[in-house]
């Protein structure tokens, strides 16, 4: 198994450039606003879940917080207090149908 090497942003930007025939700076601006429009769409405001055409889904995951609390300590067998934990969001990304195909 060959491993190849990523490539880095100015490459995928230069490749799409070149596959599409704008130019290096507008497809950045393309991106630009393709991640602003993310933020948005997964921001607090927002629906929570943003799908990128036959590409991939996001979606925000709510964590819930738990406060601090008394318990045992796993490694050491003590008692110990374990800290308050606040709510999180992440984000998962999901493939889409057209690329799931293409590891099967």
């Amino acid at each position: 198994m060959t491993t190849a090497k990523r490539m880095s942003k100015g490459q995928v930007i230069a490749e799409l450039a070149e596959k599409t025939g704008l130019g290096k700076k507008d497809v950045q601006n393309v991106l630009d606003q393709l991640l602003a429009l993310a933020e948005r769409e997964l921001g607090a405001k927002g629906p929570g879940e943003f799908i990128v055409p036959e590409f991939v889904k996001l979606k925000v995951k709510l964590t819930p917080g738990r406060p601090e609390h008394v318990g045992i300590d796993p490694f050491t067998k003590q008692e110990r207090t374990f800290p308050a934990r606040p709510e999180s969001r992440k984000v998962r990304a999901t493939p889409v149908k057209r690329l799931k195909d293409l590891t099967a």
